[in-house]
């Protein structure tokens, strides 16, 4: 009798340590799982270099449009101002 319930509690061990390796493999997969997902999602290097062609090509087409968008007379007269104001401003300091 007594081998009985020894054997019934070897059992009842037995059937939990199996539980618990189940739930740790069940948790391992889940981990694999994600982290196959997430090796899945990370750029290459095509997507880098079309990422920064892109950004290139955004950028390039926006300083193209600002510049378009001043008309050239408006520049002109800009920049011009930008060169003579500190010349003015040189000459009276040096003189004044």
């Amino acid at each position: 009798m007594a081998a009985i319930a020894e054997l019934r509690a070897r059992q009842d061990a037995t059937d939990d340590a199996i539980e618990k390796l189940d739930s740790r493999v069940t948790r391992h997969d889940e981990t694999l799982a994600s982290l196959r997902e997430a090796v899945a999602k990370v750029a290459t290097k095509d997507d880098i270099s079309e990422l920064r062609k892109d950004i290139h090509e955004s950028y390039a087409t926006q300083m193209r449009d600002a510049h378009n968008s001043i008309p050239a007379k408006i520049g002109l007269l800009i920049a011009a101002a930008g060169v003579i104001v500190p010349i003015i401003a040189l000459v009276i300091t040096h003189h004044g």
